[in-house]
């Protein structure tokens, strides 16, 4: 609902994001099926993709960025390497690898989903943030998704008692 939205604007500077935000799905995907078909635990996935990150990463900051890092104080960036490099990447890596291995690849990316709900419900305490009508369907709609997607039971229907015959 919130995409066809999204998409309604397509050919304005909005469209780089959307472009982007479906990359980073489509390779997340792949991330969940690699770790599924390769059996590696959580916390060698998560170390090979730190790594891979680093190397593909660090050269491209130091490239364009790394000029204004000498001003900054060297607890600023070992309190940042610490909370995104450890906390936000490994750890959730690794975490989403065990899911993949309990839970398999399908139901593990189908609960992902609930990431969004979780901060939009999150922001009514936290935040004192209501959300919109349009953001209650969204969460209906994701919820219902990943009901769905991991396999939970429908309710039952009954069969209908036919007509008695003379």
């Amino acid at each position: 609902m919130i995409g066809g939205l999204g998409l309604a604007s397509f050919g304005g500077r909005q469209s780089i994001g959307h472009l982007l935000f479906l990359l980073a799905s489509f390779l997340t995907a792949c991330y969940t099926v690699a770790i599924r078909r390769s059996r590696i635990d959580g916390l060698h996935a998560a170390a090979i993709a730190a790594v891979a990150s680093l190397l593909l990463y660090l050269p491209v900051y130091v490239a364009f960025f790394a000029k204004g890092l000498s001003r900054v104080p060297v607890s600023d960036l070992a309190f940042q390497a610490l909370y995104q490099g450890v906390l936000t990447a490994a750890i959730s890596l690794a975490l989403y690898g065990r899911a993949i291995h309990l839970l398999g690849a399908s139901n593990a990316a189908a609960f992902v989903a609930l990431g969004p709900i979780m901060a939009t419900l999150m922001a009514i305490p936290v935040l004192g943030e209501w959300p919109s009508q349009m953001a209650w369907a969204a969460i209906l709609i994701i919820a219902t998704g990943v009901y769905l997607a991991s396999g939970a039971p429908l309710p039952a229907t009954r069969p209908r008692a036919s007509a008695p015959h003379p």
